[in-house]
């Protein structure tokens, strides 16, 4: 069975997403070839619900993103094409 990195899968399945968030040790149990470092798992567990969704929906924004200027060129944060406009 290949390996998944723990975000890859995170920003990837929305289901798995969803269940990391609201119960990270219950989510990892579950999805066996997810590769999650020790401290990883630590850490998430230790932030409360709200944090952890905090935590997980940023990066998989940043991910996205990311991607999305790789793909479209430079963004403005209010996600225009090439930036905001000149003021």
């Amino acid at each position: 069975m290949d390996r998944v990195p723990l975000w890859t899968r995170a920003v990837a399945d929305p289901v798995f997403r969803a269940a990391l968030i609201a119960d990270p040790l219950g989510a990892l149990a579950g999805a066996p070839e997810v590769d999650a470092s020790p401290d990883q798992v630590r850490r998430l567990d230790a932030l409360d619900p709200e944090e952890r969704e905090e935590v997980v929906l940023g990066l998989v924004r940043e991910v996205h993103w990311r991607g999305a200027q790789a793909r479209f060129g430079t963004l403005g944060r209010d996600g225009r094409l090439g930036g905001p406009p000149e003021g």
